[in-house]
């Protein structure tokens, strides 16, 4: 275990953190640094714009950081022998086996935790209302883009299926089970999990733009996005997956950093039981980011050294800043948390026009896209004229084309006039995703990504 001397005292890096609030107009920002019995918590700004202060014991919604906590927790499940990480989901959902179009296979609950179950990308978010609710949302979205254990891609769909799977599996709710074997044995006393969860003392969720205050937030998938957690807890957490750590079991803790795909996954996608494994200047870096309505959320645990650091801001698109927060903090030990810049395989470039389908929940839409040697590229949606399009990289598919092109379903009408074509070329065919998506947070609110299955033909 390294020095504790060369863990820094907040003090020594607050100009900095304050710096960080003014340049991106954040609220408040709340971070703390760990190693052993020693938990350095702080925040900055306010956590309610109505004046209350954040501290460093402030809950706030954790965003996707909460797929390393629902991911350690099933360990812990599976080392008491409640459940079986290896078991299909589908053996206690038999919903999750009705025919869909896109590719067959039974996921199990360590490729869901993995991402590496098949499921396309998909988010959805809803405001004082009910959200479609995961078994519709499985039925609607829950496409196996890829055959399971073939490929990564970043799936909230799959932590969602956990939750329902987890019941089925011990009888309990998940919030039960995070309160009895995860928050309440490590003290993590600001812990909680769902929908408005946090409490009175929680910070405030702002937009980013104007600074407005979500109304309570809702998705179909709880269990990638809906934990909460000051930061002084969320680096409590970390510390159970250091080296000197006796909450997991040796077996468990290096499984917890194994790949889904194995070493051949590429060096920007491994991703292990619910963390980002990372290697800077040799040094082990388990990480996750999280970004969503009025929130960012960072946690970086080092664990040869024993130190993990943690920060989140309450204010949509500010994951990148609480990874700066969590690097300033780490810097005297790492250079830096997040993923290397790595080029991308060169994959064949389809050249040429193609026709075929997206099918969605209202049946098949009729869609064309065409590119040319020079990469200017075009989407038609269901013959109503082509629409330029841009090419884009995603690191699951050999080529995305992306065009502001509306799929005329209800449920995309809401998503938003986003088209992204996420592809996989094969000998005169490209097959994969077609995502509606909403960026950004035009009128005050992040929309959803919704994918659907895409098949096409080389017709020239």
């Amino acid at each position: 275990m390294t020095d504790s001397t060369l863990i820094p005292s907040l003090d020594q890096v607050a100009d900095r953190i304050e710096d960080l609030m003014a340049q991106h107009r954040l609220p408040s920002v709340s971070l703390a640094i760990a190693q052993g019995d020693r938990v350095e918590a702080r925040g900055f700004g306010l956590a309610d714009l109505n004046g209350r202060p954040a501290t460093g014991d402030t809950p706030y919604l954790l965003a996707s950081v909460t797929k390393p906590v629902v991911a350690t927790l099933c360990v812990m499940l599976a080392e008491r022998g409640l459940i079986d990480l290896d078991e299909p989901l589908a053996d206690r959902l038999p919903w999750l086996d009705r025919p869909r179009p896109g590719r067959r296979g039974r996921p199990t609950a360590r490729q869901a935790l993995t991402h590496t179950a098949g499921f396309g990308r998909y988010w959805d978010f809803a405001y004082g209302e009910a959200p479609l609710g995961i078994e519709r949302a499985v039925d609607r979205y829950g496409v196996l883009i890829h055959e399971p254990g073939t490929r990564f891609e970043y799936a909230n769909l799959g932590y969602g299926v956990l939750e329902p799977w987890l019941v089925a599996a011990t009888g309990h709710p998940l919030g039960e089970l995070l309160d009895r074997y995860l928050f309440g044995p490590l003290g993590l006393s600001t812990g909680a999990y769902g929908a408005g969860a946090g409490g009175e003392d929680a910070a405030v969720p702002y937009t980013a733009e104007r600074h407005v205050p979500y109304p309570t937030i809702t998705t179909s998938h709880p269990a990638a996005s809906m934990a909460w957690m000051s930061a002084a807890d969320l680096a409590r957490f970390g510390l159970t997956h250091t080296y000197g750590s006796a909450v997991l079991a040796p077996g468990s803790a290096a499984a917890v950093r194994t790949p889904g795909l194995g070493e051949s996954q590429p060096s920007t996608e491994r991703y292990g039981l619910g963390w980002n494994v990372r290697y800077s200047g040799g040094v082990e870096v388990l990480a996750h980011a999280g970004d969503m309505c009025g929130v960012g959320a960072s946690l970086a645990v080092l664990p040869e050294l024993g130190v993990s650091a943690a920060a989140v801001v309450n204010r949509t698109g500010s994951f990148a800043h609480t990874r700066t927060a969590c690097e300033i903090l780490l810097e005297s030990l790492v250079s830096r948390i997040g993923p290397e810049d790595a080029p991308k395989a060169d994959a064949p470039m389809p050249v040429g026009e193609w026709s075929g389908r997206v099918e969605t929940p209202t049946g098949a839409i009729p869609l064309r896209m065409g590119m040319s040697g020079d990469g200017t590229a075009w989407i038609e949606v269901a013959g109503n004229g082509r629409i330029p399009a841009r090419v884009e990289e995603d690191e699951s598919y050999d080529v995305m084309l992306a065009a502001e092109a509306q799929l005329p379903t209800p449920d995309a009408l809401r998503a938003g006039p986003w088209l992204e074509l996420a592809l996989d070329v094969g000998e005169d065919c490209l097959v994969g995703s077609a995502r509606a998506v909403k960026h950004g947070e035009s009128g005050d609110r992040v929309g959803n990504c919704l994918t659907h299955w895409c098949e096409l033909e080389r017709v020239r």
